[in-house]
């Protein structure tokens, strides 16, 4: 009788909102893997994670963790600026890694990212650019691909917020945190690279400070001839809600709104519009961490990876230029590195 095989032992890094359902979801949703250990700086988060997680460990140490033998693989959903770091020592111990969105905060980071690699000869990372498993956005996809709508000629995008969750808010934040999905979206969706890149801002929430944009407008032009625009607002009090049009020279394909049903009662006609990110792309995340935990069992990468990563890094930096110059500003041409060519 063949034993059965011993699921994915993964520790997540970062036990807050994003760490925590990720936990939840590898717990309880996730086939073929265990959530084997958490940490956070604040332990406490972290048991509490781990106690309603069934047997995780819980370690002190982000070092501990990555280098212990009951840890297979490991999911960093820390903070922004420690994301380069913790993908660095992960690939020192040559394990796969799920690393939330933003791969790094600088470009140089995420080139050390690509190069350690490279040097080690195996595709461990993923990004976690959730939209990739998105059920909408893949039938958007694949209204694109069947070539019914003809070649895709703009993008229109919008990603909006209700707030920023108790964090304190930055221009750097919106640009690498938020609109780096697009960056990837845009790239994914139509394989073309960013040429130049125009940004407004303007601050609707005076409680933000002056100098924070809440409301950040791209304009972009990309190397297949296509051109793209998409806003990232953070104030939208309303609820939280992202979205796509591509435009195609026969047709357009559109994602919500709205997401919900659209209800017709007692004289009128709505739909409900979801109050926080993890609602609304809940189903999204779980396929993507399935995706990634069946991947290393069969030892082929699937989304988003490192060269997606830095490519969707270098939208914001050149992004950051351009809103700081108040001028358009050229991108170079970067070209994919031979590695990473067969890449999904």
């Amino acid at each position: 009788m063949t034993a059965e095989p011993r699921p994915l032992r993964v520790g997540v890094i970062g036990t807050g909102a994003m760490g925590g359902a990720h936990a939840d979801n590898l717990h309880s949703r996730i086939v073929g893997a265990q959530l084997a250990g958490v940490m956070d700086v604040d332990e406490a988060r972290a048991s509490e994670v781990a106690a309603r997680c069934g047997s995780a460990a819980v370690f002190r140490d982000s070092d501990e963790l990555i280098r212990s033998e009951s840890i297979d693989a490991v999911l960093i959903a820390s903070v922004d600026d420690t994301h380069a770091e913790l993908v660095l020592k992960c690939l020192r111990a040559k394990k796969p890694v799920m690393c939330e969105k933003p791969l790094a905060t600088s470009l140089v980071d995420a080139q050390k990212i690509v190069d350690a690699e490279i040097d080690l000869g195996r595709k461990l990372v993923q990004v976690g650019f959730c939209r990739r498993f998105d059920s909408q956005h893949l039938a958007v996809k694949r209204e694109f691909e069947s070539g019914a709508l003809g070649r895709p000629i703009m993008y229109k995008g919008w990603h909006r917020n209700v707030g920023g969750g108790g964090r304190e808010m930055s221009n750097e934040l919106f640009l690498f945190g938020s609109a780096v999905h697009e960056f990837d979206s845009i790239r994914w969706f139509l394989g073309q690279e960013l040429e130049e890149i125009y940004v407004r801002g303007v601050n609707t929430d005076p409680d933000l400070g002056e100098d924070v944009y809440d409301l950040l407008l791209f304009q972009l032009s990309l190397t297949g001839g296509c051109l793209a625009t998409f806003d990232v607002y953070q104030s939208a009090v309303y609820g939280y809600e992202i979205g796509v049009e591509l435009v195609g020279e026969r047709g357009t394909a559109l994602i919500g709104p709205p997401h919900l049903p659209v209800v017709r009662a007692a004289g009128s006609y709505s739909a409900r519009i979801e109050a926080h990110w993890l609602e609304r792309l809940g189903q999204a995340y779980i396929a993507e961490i399935q995706a990634w935990v069946a991947a290393i069992e069969r030892g082929t990468p699937v989304g988003a990876d490192a060269w997606d990563g830095y490519m969707a890094l270098l939208g914001s930096a050149y992004g950051m230029e351009a809103l700081n110059s108040g001028a358009p500003q050229q991108v170079p041409v970067h070209e994919s590195p031979a590695f990473y060519h067969d890449s999904g």
